[in-house]
This record gives C-alpha cells, structure tokens and sequence, in this order.
C-alpha cells in the first residue's frame, strides 16, 4: 500500500495554519532541491515526494484531489457498471459537464467505458488502487464523502 501523503498547496497552507506565500517559498525550496515533485492540473498543483508514487498512482492522485473528479470515482466505485445517466443523477451533473470529466478519466486510463447500444456503462481500471489511494490520502482530500464510500465499499 502507497503510503507517501499527496497534497496540494491549498490543503498543506490550511492543515499547517501558514499563509500561501510562505508555503509557495518553502516548496520551492524542496523543489529546487528535488525532494518534491509537482504535477499542475489545470489551475491546481499537486505535489509528490520524489521517488514514492508511481506514474499511474501519481496520475490517479493528482485527479483524485479535485473534488469533481472524485466524486465521480467514488460513485464508480460503490455502483460499478454505472452509466452515464446514473453518474449524471446521483451528483446532480448536467450530462455534457459530466461527458467532459469521463474523457478526461477514459484518457488517463482511469475509467474503462462498456457500450450497450447508446448506453455507456463505466468500471474503474484499477479499483485496488484507487482504493488503496482514498485510504492512505484520506486525510489530505478534505471529505467527508470519501469515508461514506470507503464504508459502503468495504461492507459490500
């Protein structure tokens, strides 16, 4: 089990009571001297201790931070073969915004997508590890959501 903590500089600046600006100096410093690595995602960055995540977990962990992203795995998770509409209902997307997140998960590998017709149903690639993630990380993501699914995918 991965057991290397992931965070972005937001959750690291509200968990050590330290402005923004003092973290960015102090991260910089880490990263200059390669202890860290940072991966950005769109307008988030993320940062990795170097040598601890692999690729796939570091790609995982870096979606598995934003919100949206992990509501929709955790909803994969406890309903797999869920399908769109299903995904779309239970986190009140509309169907297009939800169609843009699934590309980005079916790109990273993270998703696989069964079609049934005009039906799309979606399983996780790897649920073992991205379980294994929303344990160790359970503390940094900030969300209470995570503990109910990790609570009704171990009683399943």
């Amino acid at each position: 089990m991965v057991t290397t903590p992931v965070w972005s500089s937001t959750c690291i600046s509200r968990g050590l009571g330290i402005s923004l600006s003092t973290l960015r100096y102090h991260v910089d410093f880490l990263e200059k001297n390669d202890l860290v690595v940072a991966r950005k995602e769109k307008n988030l960055k993320v940062y990795f201790i170097v040598g601890r995540l692999k690729g796939a977990d570091r790609n995982m962990a870096s979606l598995l931070q934003q919100k949206r992203f992990r509501d929709i795995v955790l909803t994969i998770l406890i309903n797999p073969g869920a399908t769109h509409a299903d995904i779309s209902e239970k986190l009140n997307l509309k169907a297009p915004t939800l169609s843009k997140y699934m590309k980005v998960l079916e790109k990273r590998g993270m998703v696989d997508v069964l079609r049934e017709g005009r039906c799309k149903k979606y399983t996780l690639v790897d649920e073992k590890g991205v379980t294994e993630l929303l344990l160790t990380y359970r503390k940094s993501l900030w969300d209470s959501f995570v503990d109910n699914v990790l609570e009704i995918y171990f009683e399943r």
